[in-house]
């Protein structure tokens, strides 16, 4: 007899997943491709919410009790921060309105006076960027605005470009219709 030809990955840890065998890991590596994650809540083991309640490290930069910033634990250029509502948002596309607009707008305020306080009297705005990844291209499950500085120093540029890197702006756009008011 023939041997059987051997399944593809994907489909044991699917299998494995769904008859309750996969462990954690191999959950968590299957479905961040295939399942965003809940939109409701975080799950236990989220970083951000570790962070948040102080049950991981990070270097915090701004808490004003409404958003969250700290640094980037592998920054993308010298200066890269991250900008995180306290309330749980899963990520971007499920912003919707002037309540979702109204959140980024105060993110990206947030973001741009920050660095501007690390940067002081040399900042140059050409050199900021500011972005959300967009689904499925982000590796936590909650909304963060990165704050990248200087643009003309930033390294993994594959992780920054426009097809999964959104600007405040366009999020704005997306989530009043193209009604943008600023």
């Amino acid at each position: 007899a023939a041997a059987a030809a051997p399944s593809p990955r994907w489909l044991h840890v699917a299998s494995a997943s769904a008859a309750g065998v996969a462990s954690p890991a191999q959950r968590r590596r299957f479905f961040s491709w295939t399942d965003r994650g809940p939109v409701d809540a975080p799950l236990p083991d989220n970083i951000f919410l570790r962070i948040l309640k102080g049950d991981a490290p990070a270097s915090v930069v701004d808490d004003d009790g409404d958003l969250f910033s700290f640094r980037d634990k592998n920054p993308a250029s010298d200066l890269h921060l991250l900008v995180i509502p306290r309330s749980f948002v899963r990520d971007a596309s499920l912003l919707r309105g002037e309540q979702g607009a109204a959140l980024v707008r105060r993110m990206e305020t947030k973001a741009r006076s920050l660095v501007l306080a690390e940067v002081g009297s040399s900042f140059d705005p050409a050199e900021l960027a500011l972005g959300f990844h967009w689904p499925p291209w982000y590796s936590v499950p909650w909304l963060h605005l990165h704050a990248i500085y200087p643009r003309s120093r930033l390294r993994r540029r594959y992780k920054y470009t426009p097809f999964s890197f959104k600007s405040p702006e366009w999020v704005v756009e997306r989530c009043t219709g193209g009604k943008v008011r600023r």
